[in-house]
């Protein structure tokens, strides 16, 4: 990761105060620019990490300026610089791409905090970009997309646990690419050259899943006429992946707690404890600590399989993502259905960024498997992804200006809290509004706080 900044600003006694607090707090490496010209040729020939841009700029304004930056290299991360008065802009700012803003006048701790969560920010790009080469280095692809800060966030814990076999529990709605996970933490551990197993706790009846897990010997019951491995002991030295694990049964719950507490278990009808050594990862869509309320699952199971945890977003939280996944499913599927297909229309792709994708990922992913499989053109449009019981419907100028109020509200909102660390007080005070009215709109838009702190 370069430490180099540009600071571009067209007021000479901006670039100098600017430089000057970076320089006196901070180890940076620091690069001026008083044009976008000159913007621009810094950029092209040196490795700048972070980029602070002033809104205002003489011949090409700062938005202009951001649009060719973000055209050229879409992985810069850049800080808009606005004065108080120009919010709006900077709002606009941050859905073309910018990273996030500045009002000024600012507070010299302001600026040094923005600019040291962008460089943050930067170091988990690398870190994502160094674990996607190793799945691809592992098993040949890899479906784990995304720039959002919540999967930036997943990339690095990846990387935080690959030395460990501690056991892992996924979260998330249907979709969200649980199983993409487990199988990441598997091939950047130590275990990655050993088997990882899957099996789905809720497609088996209780029997056949006690009999799948841990085995059964000759005449344990009616028609086991052979011994039979199970796959716990199948995974040993490997990954054991079990798939909507709050779906266990009691009595087999109770038996995999063993397994995670003293690494021993019993095949069906043995009277012999077998040891094993093996990595657990579990996953569910549902909230397991409303199941421990309800006593159907086991709360020292729970705290067994939960020693860390990762949290699925939904696609609906992450809806910057959305074009990468489109693109990426697009290739994908062009390729395997032999279509001469390389794009997806502006409109199209609009479509998609607002859609509810209530199915997540793979329900993006089949919409556009279906809309390669039946287009005859080299580009893919509305009426390619949507059918008639799920297009894009005509919408009233009243409902369009709703929805486009909803919109500024939450991305404006959610840019205050998150500078804020979800202290509602504080971002209330920034939006100049009454706290009671902030958490009315955040009601309206469904913001929680608590994802901010």
């Amino acid at each position: 990761m370069s430490n180099k900044i540009i600071v571009v600003d067209d007021e000479e006694d901006m670039l100098s105060l600017v430089a000057r607090i970076i320089s006196t707090q901070r180890d940076f490496g620091i690069l001026e620019a008083k044009t976008s010209i000159e913007a621009m040729e810094l950029i092209s020939t040196h490795d700048v990490s972070v980029i602070l841009l002033d809104m205002r700029m003489p011949g090409t304004d700062g938005m202009e300026l951001l649009n060719r930056i973000k055209e050229r290299w879409p992985d810069k991360t850049v800080i808009i610089m606005t004065a108080y008065g120009s919010i709006e802009n900077a709002v606009e700012a941050m859905k073309k791409g910018a990273y996030d803003y500045i009002t000024k006048p600012f507070q010299y701790d302001d600026l040094l905090l923005v600019i040291d969560r962008a460089f943050e920010r930067v170091r988990l790009l690398d870190d994502r970009r160094y674990l996607q080469s190793e799945l691809q280095r592992c098993f040949g692809f890899s479906e784990l997309i995304g720039n959002d800060t919540k999967m930036v966030k997943i990339y690095e814990t990846i990387r935080n646990i690959s030395t460990t076999s501690a056991p892992v529990l996924i979260t998330g709605k249907s979709g969200t690419g649980k199983e993409l996970v487990a199988r990441a933490v598997h091939f950047e551990s130590d275990r990655k050259d050993r088997r990882f197993i899957v099996i789905n706790c809720a497609t088996l009846q209780e029997t056949i899943l006690e009999s799948e897990l841990f085995g059964h010997i000759r005449g344990a019951f009616t028609g086991a006429i052979r011994d039979k491995r199970g796959l716990i002991e199948e995974a040993d030295g490997g990954t054991l992946f079990l798939d909507e694990v709050g779906d266990l049964p009691p009595r087999i719950q109770v038996k995999l707690l063993r397994v995670l507490q003293d690494g021993e278990f019993r095949s069906i009808g043995d009277l012999k404890d077998k040891k094993v050594d093996l990595r657990i990862i579990s996953a569910t869509n549902r909230n397991l600590e409303d199941e421990l309320l309800k006593g159907s699952f086991r709360e020292d199971l729970y705290y067994r399989l939960k020693v860390i945890s990762i949290n699925m977003p939904p696609l609906r939280e992450r809806k910057e993502d959305i074009p990468l996944l489109a693109n990426y499913f697009m290739k994908k599927y062009a390729k395997k259905y032999e279509k001469e297909i390389t794009e997806i229309t502006s409109s199209a792709m609009w479509c998609l960024i607002n859609s509810p994708w209530k199915g997540n990922v793979r329900e993006l992913e089949n919409a556009i498997a279906r809309a390669i499989a039946i287009s005859n053109d080299s580009i893919i449009d509305e009426r390619d992804l949507f059918s008639e019981e799920y297009s894009s419907p005509d919408i009233s100028f009243k409902t369009a200006k709703k929805k486009a109020l909803t919109d500024f509200y939450r991305t404006y909102i959610t840019s205050v809290l998150t500078r804020n660390n979800g202290n509602i007080s504080r971002a209330a005070e920034d939006c100049g509004i009454k706290r009671q009215s902030l958490q009315q709109i955040m009601k309206r838009c469904g913001i929680n706080p608590d994802d901010f702190r």
